[in-house]
């Protein structure tokens, strides 16, 4: 190695530890930024030292759920259990054989069709990736429209029910007059509970065996209040007006969350439209350009790279926009 050889090599070193140092000074800086900001949303939400008590009726309702909650011990679920629950979640109608087959089918014709017009292996792949990654994003959506109408049909289904109590109607027949007046997907679990009920099955064991079924945090904390206030005696009326409440005051509390983390969100969509809105740009307008990416060894591990580049941005920005309280 002669003299210019080495001093391209020291050149070359200096130049990557010059690079790497200024990357390392944006991260420590974003990380700063990012804390600060994430101390500053706390506190807005009053869930910071300033603003503790504003947040002492949800702090009460998690301490009296993870008080209230019985230690069972239950068995680990199957894959087949998960599935089930997903496909309950998302509200599809059909069996869950049925979706993952029209699935494996509709990602092998994205596979197929890909192969044939490109004929690289890699980009068959990748659309096979986008094709799930794109129904795993639908699924999701559907699941969290769910939760959101379930929680507001179940806040009106208190107050009816607590109404019901207050007229003299007795708790089985204020269930019975909810399932009636409330569409899906409330009215299938007090329908449960009151079909269980005529059944002859306990009522207190119908409702719990409905809220088990059922993946709701705030479903499984009125089972076990209502539970335990038939065991021990109460005002049923005050209990789901309570609830009611505390219910309304946690949603409140969640709109603000999205709101606060809406620039976020819209920023994880311009990141990841960016890149891809090139790629396809590029394609059209300068296909001679592109074409090294497709038929060089080192081009394809460059769209691999960067395809899975582009995914974990996506996964980590999902991760810093959610807020945990």
């Amino acid at each position: 190695m002669n003299t210019q050889d080495m001093l391209n090599v020291i050149f070359g070193v200096a130049v990557f530890g010059l690079v790497l140092s200024a990357w390392c000074i944006c991260v420590m800086l974003w990380v700063i930024q990012y804390a600060k900001r994430r101390k500053e949303v706390r506190i807005r939400l009053g869930l910071g030292s300033v603003r503790a008590e504003r947040s002492q009726v949800l702090q009460l309702w998690r301490d009296e759920y993870q008080a209230r909650r019985q230690p069972t011990v239950a068995k680990k679920p199957t894959l087949g259990d998960r599935l089930e629950q997903l496909r309950a979640a998302a509200a599809w109608k059909a069996p869950v054989q049925v979706v993952l087959l029209a699935l494996a089918g509709v990602t092998g014709l994205a596979f197929t069709v890909t192969y044939v017009l490109t004929g690289v292996v890699l980009f068959g792949l990748i659309a096979s990736g986008a094709v799930v990654a794109v129904f795993w994003t639908y699924t999701k959506r559907r699941i969290s429209a769910r939760v959101v109408l379930f929680e507001r049909q179940f806040v009106d289904s208190l107050g009816i029910a607590a109404r019901a109590l207050r007229a003299g109607h007795p708790l089985a027949g204020s269930f019975q007059l909810v399932s009636e007046e409330i569409d899906e997907p409330m009215q299938t679990v007090f329908a449960q509970i009151c079909q269980e009920q005529a059944l002859g099955l306990d009522l207190q064991d119908s409702i719990r065996r409905v809220a088990d079924s059922n993946r709701n945090a705030d479903l499984r904390l009125f089972a076990t209040a209502v539970t335990i206030q038939l065991s021990s005696g109460g005002n049923l009326a005050e209990l789901m007006d309570s609830l009611a409440s505390i219910m309304r005051a946690r949603m409140r509390l969640n709109r603000r969350v999205r709101i606060l983390t809406a620039q976020t969100q819209m920023s994880k969509k311009l990141l990841i439209a960016i890149p891809i809105i090139l790629f396809v740009l590029l394609n059209i307008l300068a296909p001679e350009y592109m074409i090294q990416f497709y038929t060089t060894w080192s081009g394809r591990c460059m769209l691999a790279i960067t395809a899975g580049s582009v995914l974990f941005g996506a996964w980590l920005m999902s991760k810093i926009s959610v807020l945990k309280y």
